[in-house]
Order: structure tokens, then sequence, then C-alpha cells
């Protein structure tokens, strides 16, 4: 029998990670406060159906109503071996139509053979059709006094909310990492199987919250090790397949000490072992939401990770300022958008991880402000005391050198050949505010950069008036991506329909003056964060 069935709970003392559910149906149970419906919601393996079979026991056992059955008398055994005449387990998956639904209605008014109460427990109740749950519903109306209904579910919300309303509602969670393991490590002790801390972490992990799906990988490692052997990481991943956390990890110790050969390496390496980068990108996330929330409050952390792995994180979130995480969370999530639609994530997670690395040669305009923030907080407490020389800072703060350094001369020249290279990064960044852009961004082609312009060539006028309209947007996400601002100016294709479109005037300034972004001149920022970062 598979180690999930043989060590099913037996009493709601035995079901874990569940105890407000527990507590308050022992305390219903003792009361004698048995409601006719019930709904047991949650994710699949966090104990539903467990728990309805323990309560049928508790209704029904010869010494109850009682929180405790003995599971020794005539009806509990009974129940055990599922041979109980009055409590039925009906699959709704495969009964769910209104002809099962009305011989359930007519089977539920005889009264029980045997025992206290008739129970019914309703598995995969969401999966009633339409006709089946309204046919239902009567009976949860008009229940007759000797029936109990268990429904047990993972997607609540598609019951109907007249069927919701007639039911007591308990909401089992995810079973928390170190409760996992530990349960699991009960087990394998009972059961004989060798296997280390390590490994246990790495079922649970992957288990994501279900105890069920984690006896159920702990017994098929036990039968990849021949007799005597010990279960280690290195023999779940050869069972299960690499899940990319132990890549993941190394990625974020190169991170933490910004060696991009490293980095690259890690990577080079995750690729020819045939790991999803995908799935890699996800797991980096991850591994970064842990810090950020071990910088925040470390007790969170105490649910989703084992012990050592809750240490680790927030040792390692020392080593980096919370503004930090967030942007390498921004990059890995951009990066993830990026390869869904690129068709190739390897390249984005080495693009995003290299620009987390390299800040320092990164000149976005994001980037200089994330390194002028680092700075500020840095000299936080100096400036503090020597609040009385700030007086003398308006002098200094309309110094008309400021505007004498353009904007691209931060970096390197912007060319058509970066403008072109970089043009998929820019339609992202404008989609992601205006999907309806995307046929006519997919239609557009830099052309040239003349000066402070951008000349983008389109097939048809209808689509240069269209992306004229959000010409600022479009200037924004290029001033982002490219860290110099640029005018964008459209014209129709000399081989399409219409006539050269007339370029946008900007308000106030002629016609080849670069346009600033809202509220601020990118000129004065670019000069504002080398001066900061030079000190």
């Amino acid at each position: 029998m598979s180690l999930y069935r043989t060590w099913r709970p037996r009493t709601f003392a035995g079901l874990v990670g569940q105890d407000a559910v527990v507590r308050t149906l022992a305390s219903a149970v003792e009361g004698g406060k048995v409601a006719h419906a019930y709904l047991f919601s949650g994710p699949r393996g966090s104990g539903k159906t467990s728990a309805a079979k323990i309560l049928a026991r508790c209704i029904n056992c010869e010494a109850g109503p009682t929180a405790v059955p003995d599971n020794s008398c005539e009806n509990c055994t009974a129940m055990l071996a599922g041979t109980a005449l009055d409590v039925l387990e009906i699959d709704a998956a495969s009964n769910r139509g209104i002809e099962d639904i009305r011989a359930l209605r007519e089977a539920v008014k005889f009264a029980p053979s045997t025992m206290r109460m008739k129970v019914y427990i309703i598995d995969e109740a969401h999966m009633l059709t339409k006709e089946g749950a309204n046919a239902f519903l009567k009976t949860l109306e008009e229940p007759p006094p000797h029936a109990v209904f268990i429904l047990a579910t993972t997607e609540p919300e598609k019951l109907p909310v007249t069927i919701l309303s007639r039911c007591q509602r308990y909401a089992f969670g995810r079973i928390a990492i170190p409760v996992m393991i530990g349960r699991m490590r009960e087990i394998a002790v009972a059961e004989r199987i060798a296997i280390d801390d390590g490994a246990l972490s790495a079922i649970a992990y992957r288990a994501d919250g279900g105890l069920r799906d984690a006896l159920t990988m702990l017994e098929q490692a036990a039968s990849f090790v021949t007799a005597g052997e010990t279960i280690s990481v290195e023999t779940i991943d050869l069972a299960f397949g690499a899940t990319g956390r132990q890549v993941a990890r190394a990625l974020l110790d190169h991170t933490i000490e910004r060696d991009a050969a490293a980095v690259l390496r890690s990577i080079d390496e995750a690729g020819d072992a045939g790991a999803d980068m995908q799935v890699l990108i996800r797991s980096l996330i991850g591994e970064f939401r842990n810090l950020l929330v071990a910088r925040v409050d470390p007790g969170l952390l105490s649910r989703d990770l084992a012990p050592e792995d809750a240490r680790r994180a927030a040792e390692r979130a020392g080593a980096l300022t919370q503004a930090q995480i967030v942007r390498a969370l921004h990059l890995l999530t951009e990066a993830l958008a990026m390869a869904r639609t690129s068709g190739h994530p390897r390249l984005e997670l080495e693009t995003a991880m290299l620009r987390y690395v390299l800040a320092a040669e990164d000149q976005t305009l994001e980037t200089l402000g994330a390194r002028v923030s680092a700075l500020e907080g840095r000299s936080a407490a100096p400036a503090a005391k020597a609040a009385p020389a700030a007086k003398a800072a308006p002098a200094a703060k309309a110094a008309p050198a400021a505007k004498a350094v353009p904007a691209p001369s931060a970096g390197e020249p912007v060319t058509i050949q970066r403008v072109r290279a970089a043009w998929q990064s820019i339609r992202t960044k404008v989609e992601s505010e205006r999907a309806t852009l995307r046929v006519q961004l997919s239609r557009a082609m830099p052309e040239a950069v003349e000066g402070h312009a951008l000349i983008v060539r389109l097939a048809d006028a209808w689509m240069v008036d269209t992306l004229r309209e959000h010409a600022a947007l479009i200037e924004s996400a290029v001033a982002d991506v490219l860290g110099a601002p640029l005018r964008v100016t459209f014209k129709v294709d000399a081989r399409g329909k219409g006539s050269a479109a007339p370029e946008r005037p900007t308000p106030g300034e002629a016609k080849d003056a670069p346009a600033t972004l809202p509220e601020e001149n990118p000129d004065v920022l670019f000069q504002y964060a080398n001066e900061r970062i030079k000190q």
C-alpha cells in the first residue's frame, strides 16, 4: 500500500498543518453542534479528504459523537475499510450529472441502516455540472435530519454561491515546509528509509505544500536507491530531475560577489545540463524574494523555507540593500517577460544578470537613479551633521553649466545600430503601457538617428498618425532603454501608400531641439547623476 494511504491520519491529532480547522471541528463535535453541510477547500494534498473521513468517524463512532474516535469499534472499522453502507464517498468528477444527483436525493431520504448519521463525502465538488449543482441545491436547502454532507474541492470559486452559502466553510492552507519535513522524517524513521535532511528539504520544496505529493516522492526515492543506501539531494535530482534551485543559489552567490565571469559560467553549465532557462529565472526570482522578506521580517520565512535555508537567506540579505534586491527583482521579472516572447531566454537571463552585476557600467536612467540613491543612503548620516553648510546649496543649484553636457555624453553615442539592437526592449516597455500599439510597433522600423532625433519608418499614414499620438510614451521608453533622450519622428515608407507625415512639433522649442521628459530634463538628471557618482 502506498505511503500516503498507510499513513493517512486517523484522528484530528494526526492531521498536520491545519491547526485552526482541527480546533474548530473538534469543538463543534464535542459541543454537539455538527452542521448539515461542510465545504473543505484548499490545495491538493493538504488533508481535505482525510479530515472528511475523520469527521465521519467522529460522528458515527460507537463511543461518540466524539472528537477522538476510537477507530476500533465496529462502525469505525467499517468506515476505515470503506465498507460502511451509511458513509458514501462520491467522486463528483465522474458522478457530476443531474441523474447522479437525483439518485443521491432519492437515497438520502432513507434513514441510516446501522449508524447514527448518513455521511456523504463529495470529492472534487467543483466538477458538478450546472444542472447537477442546481439539483443538489434542493437537498441542501431542506436536508433530512439524519444526513451530513461534506464537500471537498480545490476550486471553491467554481461552485454556485447558493451552495457556498449553505455550507460551513473551512479553508485548508498549504502545509509549511518545516512541518512537512518533520512529518516525512517521522515516517522515514518508521519505514526504515535512510534519507538525509537535504533530501527531505528538496522533496518538500517540490511538493509545494502538498503532503500527499511529498510522501509519494519519498516512496519513489526509496525505490530508486539500493538497500542500505542513503537518499541524498543528488538522488532526488536524479529521480525527479533538477529544479534549478541549486543553480539559482550559486548564481545568487556570484551576483552578491559581483563576479560576472562566474555568473556566465553558471548559466553556461546550466544550459549544457539541459536546464530550462525560464524555470531558472523563476527560481532566481524566488531566491531574491526570500532575501527581500529576510530584510523586512525574517520570521515570515519560517513557513516557506527549511530552518537552514531561512538562516542562510538572512545572512545573504545582509550583503545587499533593500533597493538593490528590488532592482534585481525588477530586472529578472522583466527578463522573464521578455524570455516568453523573444525566444532567447538564456540571452535575457544573461543580460539581466550582467546589467545587475555591472551596474557601474550601465548608463540607463534607471541604473543611474539607483546608484544615486545608494550614494545618498551612504552619505545620509554625514549630511545630517553638516546641515548648516547646506544653506549655500541654492547658489550652486542654478549653475548654468548643468546643461552644458549633452545627455548622450554620459555613455556611448546613440547610433542607429544601438537603437535597432534595443528596439525589442523599447517595444516591450511601450506595449506594457499600451498593448493596443503592438501591431503598429511590429511594423515600425528605426531608420536613422539625426542629431537628437530618431526617425522611424512605417508602412502607411494611419500607423504614423496612431503612433504620433503616443510619441511621448515612446520617447520615454527610448530614454529608459538607451539612457539618452531622443525626439521620435515618424515617416511613411516611400513604397507604402500616402506621403511622408510631418514631424511632431515640440511645444515651445525649436524643431530640432531634444524633447524633455515630463517634469524633468534628462540633461540635468544625467549631469546630476554623474556628479554624485564621482563624489
